[in-house]
């Protein structure tokens, strides 16, 4: 009897995950074991998708070739269905990400092999290849996620921090035939373990570092040891907002009462309101943000967590009980006092001050105290600009409904600023996917502005569908025809076609951002988008947005700083400054941490910033840093992507609220001694460590 019960209690807590078609794939929901995307089908030998309709539970996908497949969701099951497919294909195949949080603790099965999510970087980075059509996943609860992929899969997990991807990739090949024109592949999950995982720091139970909190007692101890450690920090003199006092009439620089950016020989500078040089050191995320952390539905993973209607009720964010930092309830511990932003942001003002960083970085509110800050123009989806499906963080600029909302959001927000003379400048966007538009604006339908001035474009230059059908090896009956179509572009006169659409559009995107912050900020600096390095590598991009911008800033992570590089996206900006405006490295082993770009420890971390900073400061054009971030990445993942957030060692300071010394007194040589870099007194740091030589990525 006993039996039949685990029996029945067994097959009751396995269940049919939950299905959301999405035009990026099949968004699988596992409840608190997270989400994973499994990606539409691929063809080998290659054939592109030109177009992606979703709708309900089912999605056309069309091919270059004239391939169609159909994908469709039930309870626990996908069906695949393929149409038209070319003589070539041999093979077909779907892929997932998953979470490299899996690595603490998490484990995996294909057939009859298992084995556990290695911690470390998997040398060679191909976990698992072998045939068979059972995967499943683990984390470290014991919850799972199981897949039975069609007949005769081949599968293969890797993992991506081979190639700095902190993320592990899980695919299936299946061979393709007529005879195999549907395909099923049955999804189920197991969320019925639940195990502690965090103590009540919000630290991993089963890890041990240096730095971590271990009592009460520790932390309330640790209001005077800060007092000791601050005081014993020597500081050089700097103006009052962190330039370099004197400079300004020793090297030529104008006082306009505003940031600004000067050009001298070989050499530009960002002078500050004083009229000094200023080499910006800022620190993303000032306010807590990343330590946010999502509980709701995993609650038992943790030894504490209060109610929301305690003295810990403004640990929550935004008074919302799904979303906890332990951070600030570890503040709220260790002061004995709610916590506020103004008294978190003069603390921390005073702390950064003294480790020489002189200004707030991106994602930070500004505070009431006097310190340089950046801001981020009211352009965001959630303020009521669209984004193009398919394309990260971009608008549609020939879009008129967009256009006036941009332009009523920045006539609201940003007079509001313009006579600040401690804001540096404005970031248009963060992270900005323009290099996915000639992708993207082929693959849209009529509903997109943008689509329907690309077609405008063909009919100009072709006059004739028979004209373009010839340039572009198409069949189409007509040009309004191709408004609602998604286009292969395969020949070379569609590629040239696709890149000078791209062109324009960019053309008018900075254009019309540019105009509209103009009108209402004569005061401020540009500073462009944050790019990622996949964005920054198009000439013709680095060449339109150097018109629009004063100062392009750029998302660049790496190991080795790429000199070369830099000075080539410098040029076809046409010369215009840079900020590099996001970077971290991650020391797993004495954080509790996992995830980011991976050192040994924290000393390590300190290095790679120095190498990095002064690599970068000393080429001349580098105007400026962005720490990202502040404090330490949630131990159970950011809030905003529930179960699935990054939970990385980005901080200077840990979640216990504790500096991570031995970084920052590396991070200090540089940050005190920036100015006799950048006036030529001493070489710039180089780290003797062949990781961090170039070329190291392409």
């Amino acid at each position: 009897m006993k039996s039949l019960f685990l029996l029945l209690l067994t097959s009751f807590s396995v269940f049919a995950a939950e299905f959301k078609i999405t035009n990026a794939g099949i968004e699988i929901g596992a409840g608190s074991l997270g989400s994973f995307t499994l990606t539409y089908p691929e063809f080998e030998a290659a054939r592109k998708i030109i177009e992606v309709k979703a709708a309900g539970t089912q999605t056309t996908i069309k091919y270059e070739g004239g391939a169609e497949c159909l994908v469709s969701t039930s309870k626990d099951e996908i069906t695949v269905i393929f149409n038209s497919v070319p003589g070539d294909v041999k093979a077909w195949k779907m892929t997932m990400l998953i979470d490299i949080g899996f690595a603490k603790g998490g484990s995996w099965r294909i057939a009859d092999k298992e084995g556990v999510f290695p911690a470390e970087k998997a040398t060679p980075p191909h976990i698992a290849s072998l045939n068979g059509t059972s995967f499943m996943v683990k984390n470290a609860q014991g919850q799972s996620l199981s897949i039975q992929t069609p007949e005769y899969a081949f599968q293969q997990l890797t993992d991506n921090r081979e190639w700095n991807w902190a993320v592990y990739h899980w695919q299936f090949i299946v061979p393709y035939g007529t005879d195999k024109t549907v395909a099923k592949i049955k999804v189920t999950s197991d969320l019925a373990s639940v195990t502690k995982l965090i103590d009540p720091f919000g630290q991993s139970l089963k890890d041990t570092f240096p730095n971590k909190l271990l009592s009460l007692e520790d932390l309330k101890a640790d209001v005077e040891a800060d007092k000791t450690y601050y005081a014993g920090i020597a500081t050089p003199k700097l103006d009052r907002f962190g330039g370099l006092p004197g400079s300004g009439e020793s090297l030529g620089l104008k006082k306009t009462g505003f940031f600004h950016v000067e050009q001298k020989p070989n050499k530009t500078w960002l002078v500050d309101p004083d009229g000094n040089a200023f080499f910006h050191l800022g620190v993303c995320g000032f306010a807590p943000n990343d330590d946010y952390t999502y509980v709701k539905g995993r609650e038992g993973i943790y030894e504490w967590l209060p109610k929301l209607d305690s003295e810990f009720s403004t640990a929550f964010r935004e008074g919302k009980p799904d979303h906890f930092s332990f951070y600030i309830a570890n503040v709220i511990k260790k002061f004995g006092a709610a916590y506020d932003y103004e008294s978190h942001a003069t603390r921390m003002i005073d702390r950064v001050r003294k480790w020489g960083f002189n200004s707030i970085g991106a994602f930070s509110p500004t505070p009431k105290a006097a310190f340089p800050y950046v801001a981020h123009l009211p352009i965001n989806e959630w303020e009521g600009v669209p984004r193009i499906p398919g394309a990260h963080e971009v608008w549609d600029p020939f879009d008129a409904a967009t256009a006036a909302k941009i332009a009523e959001n920045i006539a609201r927000e940003v007079p509001k600023r313009a006579n600040d003379s401690q804001l540096i400048g404005w970031f248009i966007v963060n992270e900005p996917r323009y290099d996915e538009l000639p992708r993207v604006i082929p693959s849209l339908d009529g509903k997109h502005a943008c689509k329907r001035e690309f077609v405008a474009a063909l009919k100009s230059k072709y006059s004739t569908v028979d004209a373009f059908n010839i340039a572009w090896q198409a069949k189409a009956t007509s040009f309004d025809a191709l408004i609602d179509t998604g286009l292969a572009v395969t020949t070379d006169a569609a590629k040239a076609d696709v890149k000078a659409f791209v062109g324009t559009f960019l053309e008018t995107y900075f254009t019309q951002i540019e105009k509209a912050f103009r009108q209402h900020d004569a005061n401020h600096l540009l500073i462009g988008s944050r790019l990622q390095p996949i964005t920054i590598e198009d000439e013709q991009l680095c060449r339109i947005m150097g018109k629009h911008v004063d100062v392009v800033s750029y998302n660049y992570y790496t190991y080795g700083v790429d000199t070369a590089a830099l000075k080539r996206f410098h040029e076809w900006t046409g010369g215009k400054p840079m900020m590099l405006s996001e970077f971290f490295w991650a020391s797993p082993k004495d954080s509790g941490l996992i995830g980011g770009r991976e050192v040994s420890t924290q000393q390590e971390r300190g290095l790679a910033y120095r190498n990095y900073v002064e690599q970068s400061a000393a080429l001349g054009f580098v105007i400026g840093i962005e720490w990202f971030t502040l404090v330490d990445q949630a131990t159970t993942g950011r809030w905003f992507s529930q179960y699935n957030g990054e939970s990385y060692n980005t901080g200077l300071i840990s979640v216990a609220d504790r500096p991570w010394k031995d970084m920052l007194t590396e991070m200090m040589k540089t940050n005190h001694t920036i100015y006799d870099l950048l006036l030529g007194k001493r070489p710039p740091f180089a780290w003797d460590d062949a990781r961090f030589q170039v070329p190291l990525e392409k």
